[in-house]
């Protein structure tokens, strides 16, 4: 059995930032290997299978919030709901 690996960053960034990571994990989930690192640790991921996704966005008296999370197991696909979702960038002027 594999030893439990964890990694946690918290910081703030500009959305140029935010969004070179956005694409780091897209390019990771095509190749098959993400990884993650910080001076404090790093950890690799292998995202496989059929992958659970949530997203959950809030907006609370001017305070947004936006979670995702992915997960699956090791060798082992997951079922997946009938519902699907649409994510789309806002015309801004």
């Amino acid at each position: 059995m594999e030893k439990e690996s964890r990694f946690k960053y918290e910081s703030v960034q500009d959305t140029e930032t935010l969004h070179r990571y956005l694409e780091a994990l897209t390019n990771g989930f095509s190749t098959g290997e993400i990884r993650f690192s910080s001076r404090d640790g790093e950890v690799a991921m292998q995202p496989q299978g059929l992958i659970g996704f949530v997203v959950e966005a809030k907006s609370t008296g001017g305070r947004m919030k936006l979670h995702l999370k992915f997960s699956w197991r090791e060798g082992e696909e997951e079922a997946t709901g009938p519902d699907t979702l649409d994510i789309a960038a806002g015309d801004k002027a």
